[in-house]
């Protein structure tokens, strides 16, 4: 068992606040995800986790084990520092042993577990290679296979494959979850890239200013965001933002544009006469080339080919959206076009505190 509590976690940095009562649960066997852009207190609540950051209150529990007093080397965990921070003098072999050298394990016990370990990575073969003669690739399988070797209840990533090449990062998502799998490990990765969250966590917790946004599956996130900065932060693409008022006919005026919103989200208690934003997917807007029932006018911006799919570009006032298309739109610079957003696809937030005002019509769990 190796779920881990944080509760009522306090830690400033001299007279400045990052957590303030802060509470997380990690569920036993799942590969949690803490994503948020820097400065949001992911690296340092798995340095808290690890017992590397002191905290001004609360308690750590791991496995059932309040660990909150316990140093490092009693908290049964295996740590993956963002720079691997190997031995680039010595040979594979002797990175993965190194741990359990210092903790005293018997030689033949280092041995089972080194070659065990290299078996598991793929990595047999470069066992007595040096660090610095092997790729980032590999060195990344390394990192991490010091942490497997050393048995912990606990795997803490820290930006396990941050310095990897793009050309590698899809293959190595692909293996972190295979090994994680394979293990049947409790993992924390900290994440920066919510494509690499996205792919490989069984829950994303979102961090901004060391305050949790939400917390749920990939998909629950991606389809319900609970907040403007989780709906402008998950996706490949930046989701599209309409500010404006609602009226009592149900439709979200603002500058240059007029969208009837789902009766549901019109009829909330409340949402007449707010000021709301509207956000909407680039992957769920058809662009037309004339107006339409809940189409709103722009002006083309210009387009990125991407092979299967075209990014495209368009000014709504002093606004930039985007439309995913299958094909070129081919439109010129300034062309007039429609935007028709997917009206069971919209999500509606407070204008004022962010919050989400109304569930999509889909029924996904969050948690």
């Amino acid at each position: 068992m190796a779920e881990v509590s944080l509760r009522g976690i306090r830690k400033s940095y001299g007279a400045v606040p990052l957590f303030d009562g802060f509470d997380l649960e990690v569920r036993d066997g799942e590969l949690l995800c803490l994503l948020g852009p820097s400065g949001s207190g992911k690296t340092t609540l798995i340095r808290v986790i690890a017992g590397l950051e002191a905290i001004a209150a609360g308690r750590i529990v791991i496995g059932g084990r309040d660990v909150t007093a316990l140093e490092p080397r009693h908290r049964r965990i295996g740590m993956t520092f963002q720079g691997y921070a190997l031995y680039p003098h010595l040979p594979v072999r002797r990175n993965l042993s190194y741990p359990l050298e210092v903790r005293g394990v018997a030689r033949a016990e280092i041995e089972r577990r080194v070659n065990a370990t290299a078996a598991l990575l793929g990595i047999e073969g470069l066992l007595d290679r040096r660090i610095r003669q092997i790729s980032g690739g590999e060195q990344q399988r390394v990192a991490i296979g010091r942490a497997i070797v050393q048995e912990p209840d606990l795997y803490l990533l820290d930006e396990p494959i941050s310095n990897l090449d793009a050309s590698l990062r899809e293959a190595v998502r692909g293996e972190l979850r295979r090994l994680q799998r394979t293990l049947t490990a409790t993992m924390v990765m900290v994440t920066h890239d919510q494509m690499d969250a996205l792919a490989v966590a069984d829950r994303i917790a979102v961090l901004h200013r060391g305050r949790l946004q939400q917390i749920g599956t990939p998909a629950a996130l991606y389809g319900r965001p609970a907040t403007l900065f989780v709906a402008g932060f998950i996706g490949r693409l930046r989701m599209n933002f309409l500010a404006g008022r609602l009226g009592e006919d149900g439709v979200l005026r603002g500058e240059g544009f007029a969208l009837p919103l789902p009766a549901k989200i019109a009829a909330l208690p409340g949402a007449a006469e707010q000021e709301i934003v509207a956000g909407f997917r680039p992957e769920v807007v058809e662009v037309l080339s004339a107006d339409a029932p809940g189409a709103i006018p722009v002006r083309a911006a210009g387009e990125l080919f991407h092979g299967e799919q075209t990014i495209a570009f368009f000014r709504l006032g002093p606004d930039l959206v985007q439309a995913l298309s299958a094909a070129p739109i081919g439109l010129p610079m300034g062309a007039a076009a429609w935007l028709r957003p997917a009206p069971e696809a919209l999500h509606v937030f407070d204008r004022e505190t962010g919050r989400r005002l109304a569930d999509n019509l889909a029924t996904e769990e969050t948690s």
